[in-house]
């Protein structure tokens, strides 16, 4: 990969790193170096629309997965707010995010009640209040977390797989 290239890897990962874990503060001028580049910010609400991701439902349960593309990013950053639960996936060391996670939620009761492939590296799901287990495979790596659904707060979840 030429330098070029590398650099701009680093760019897109950093405004990625921003936009996902410091919630979209601060992409604008992550990208200010380079004008021609849309930012969340500059997005029209019909390209926003264009990066629709089609939420889906397993066992009863909303969610939606994405965020490859500023588009989807700009989407899921404007329909956050109707998931209670956001899960980001990446690589550490390095931050590189990542798609294709195999995914599966189990409720306090041992019921499985999301079993999917995340295709981004954003998850959003809607669950009822209560406490969950959730498991996540990516190149046989497989990583556990506990975490709780109130009816209030929203459940954010980090996972870093190793390189």
């Amino acid at each position: 990969m030429n330098t070029q290239m590398k650099s701009l890897r680093t760019l897109v990962n950093t405004a990625l790193a921003t936009a996902v874990l410091g919630g979209f503060v601060g992409v604008q001028s992550t990208w200010a170096a380079n004008p021609e580049q849309p930012t969340i910010q500059s997005l029209s609400p019909s390209e926003v629309a264009s990066g629709a991701l089609t939420p889906q439902i397993d066992n009863g349960i909303p969610y939606v997965s994405g965020g490859i593309g500023i588009e989807e990013r700009a989407w899921l950053a404007a329909h956050g707010q109707e998931f209670n639960t956001h899960v980001t996936f990446a690589v550490v060391p390095g931050g590189e995010f990542i798609a294709d996670v195999k995914v599966q939620i189990v409720d306090g009761r041992g019921k499985t009640v999301l079993d999917t492939t995340a295709n981004g590296p954003q998850l959003m799901v809607q669950l009822p209040a209560g406490n969950y287990q959730l498991a996540a495979t990516h190149d046989g790596q497989t990583l556990q977390r506990v975490f709780t659904v109130s009816g209030k707060a929203r459940s954010t979840l980090v996972l870093g797989f190793k390189q």
